[in-house]
C-alpha cells in the first residue's frame, strides 16, 4: 500500500481513520505533501483607476478546526479529521481569498479586487466566513468522499457603510479516488466553481447598486 496516507483526528490526537486502500501508517519523519488550489490567469490591470469598481476581499472568517493548513476530512457526520502527511501551502483561509481574487481579476473586467493591507479606498468591500472546506466520508470509510465547500458572503458598499446584500455559497464535488491526490482534485474544483458564484453575484449586486445610485 505504497504512497498513501494516514488520517489524524483533530480531537482525538492518537485516534487512527482507517481507510481501505488509501492509507497506512507513516512516521512522523516522512516528508509532507504540500498542495496548493489552482487559479485562474489573472488580467492585467492598468490605466485609469476612476473607471474601476474596486472591492476590498477580506480574510475569511473560519473557526479553529478550518483556519490551518491541515486537509480537513469527516466521518460518521460530524468527526473532524485531517490527512497525515498533506498539507495546504498555507492556512485555507488565505488560500480561498487568493483564489477569490484571482477569480475576480480572470472573470470581471469591471471590478478590480484589492486585499485590506493594499491601502486603497474600496468601493466594495466583500466579508467572508468559511463555513465548510472538508472531505466528508459519508459513504464509508473505504468509499470516496465528498468535498463540501460552504462561504456565507456580505457585500457593504464603502461609502456609507450601506449592506448591500447576503448570501450563501456551496459547492461538493465527489472524489475520483479514495487517494489524497484525488481528493485534492475535488477541493479543487469545489473550490474554483465557488469563488466564480462568489465573483458573478459580486458583479451582478454592485452593477445593481450602482445603477440605483446612479438614477437617484
Amino acid at each position: 500500500m505504497s504512497g498513501t496516507r494516514f488520517l489524524k483526528p483533530a480531537l482525538i490526537a492518537l485516534g487512527l481513520l482507517p481507510v481501505a486502500a488509501c492509507v497506512s501508517l507513516l512516521p512522523e519523519s516522512d516528508p509532507v505533501s504540500v498542495y496548493r488550489l489552482s487559479s485562474p490567469e489573472p488580467r492585467e490591470w492598468s490605466g485609469n483607476s476612476e473607471n474601476w469598481t474596486i472591492i476590498e476581499i477580506e480574510m475569511p472568517q473560519a473557526p479553529r478546526g478550518l483556519s490551518g493548513d491541515q486537509i480537513a476530512l469527516v466521518r460518521d457526520g460530524q468527526s473532524l479529521a485531517y490527512v497525515h502527511g498533506a498539507r495546504w501551502i498555507a492556512p485555507a483561509p488565505g488560500l480561498l481569498q487568493s483564489l477569490v481574487i484571482d477569480t475576480f481579476n480572470a472573470d470581471q473586467a469591471r471590478l478590480a479586487p484589492a486585499r485590506p493591507e493594499d491601502g486603497v479606498r474600496a468601493d466594495y468591500e466583500l466579508h467572508l466566513d468559511l463555513r465548510q472546506f472538508e472531505a466528508d466520508y459519508d459513504h464509508g470509510d473505504s468509499a470516496a468522499p465528498t468535498v463540501h465547500v460552504r462561504i456565507a458572503a456580505r457585500l457593504v458598499a464603502e461609502h456609507g457603510r450601506r449592506f448591500v446584500g447576503a448570501r450563501v455559497f456551496s459547492a461538493e464535488r465527489r472524489a475520483a479516488d479514495n487517494r489524497t491526490g484525488a481528493i485534492v482534485d475535488a477541493f479543487d474544483a469545489a473550490a474554483i466553481s465557488i469563488s466564480r458564484d462568489i465573483a458573478g453575484w459580486t458583479a451582478m449586486a454592485t452593477e445593481m447598486q450602482d445603477s440605483e445610485a446612479g438614477g437617484e
